[in-house]
């Protein structure tokens, strides 16, 4: 049985809200250049890797290795009848562009020629994957929006919470202040009267003196 490799001109997949272009070329699989079709999708490749994947594992086995994702008897009614060898690879040399790479090698002898159908199943499955990563990564991104909007909440509360401790800690300081206040104005007063008290006490114990100096001053002028 015949294979015959799908090629084509550029293509344009519009659908709702965007244009994504389609462009035919070729790709290296273990130093052998396969012709094929790829679109660039602005997607980190990790993202773009885990969804392409999944989304080409419904076709058949899908067999991984770093960058490439094969399937050798992939089933695309859309495609062909006859089962296809699928030859695909994610690239990307930005950090947030990835080119994804496929390549059909279609049993039956179908040419482009013979039948556009070809060009336009391996267009739909493109057009669709870009609408499945794209739904994943919006999705990606409300997460991201909603984990982020949850740091903030944390963030803020957790905030809240220290003011709520600092103004307690600035009462309890306030309360022992004003105690402290209270108690300084009755020690003062205090010291005041004992000021006053030890005073007169001064003043007696001179008096006291001056009496007793008298005194002895008399007895002994007595005696002379």
């Amino acid at each position: 049985m015949k294979k015959a490799l799908l090629t084509g001109n550029l293509l344009f997949t519009s659908f709702v809200g965007f244009t994504q272009t389609i462009l035919s070329g070729s790709e290296f699989f273990d130093k052998e250049r396969k012709d094929g079709f790829y679109m660039n999708i602005s997607i980190e490749k990790k993202f773009v890797e885990k969804d392409w994947s999944l989304f080409i594992s419904k076709y058949g086995r899908v067999a991984q290795s770093k960058e490439v994702y094969n399937i050798k008897s992939a089933n695309f009614p859309d495609i062909s009848q006859d089962p296809i060898n699928l030859m695909t690879k994610v690239t990307s040399d930005q950090k947030v562009k990835t080119k994804i790479f496929a390549s059909f090698i279609v049993d039956g002898g179908n040419t482009i020629s013979e039948n556009i159908n070809l060009i336009n199943g391996a267009e739909k499955l493109l057009k669709d994957f870009y609408a499945f990563a794209m739904q994943n990564e919006d999705i990606r991104l409300a997460e991201r929006d909603v984990e982020e909007s949850l740091k903030n909440l944390d963030r803020v509360n957790r905030t809240a919470d220290k003011l709520t401790r600092d103004i307690e800690k600035n009462k309890r300081e306030k309360e022992k202040l004003l105690k402290e206040i209270e108690e300084n104005k009755i020690e003062l007063e205090n010291l005041l009267k004992d000021q006053v008290a030890n005073k007169q006490d001064q003043e007696n114990a001179r008096i006291s003196v001056q009496e007793k100096q008298k005194a002895t001053s008399i007895l002994k002028t007595g005696i002379k």
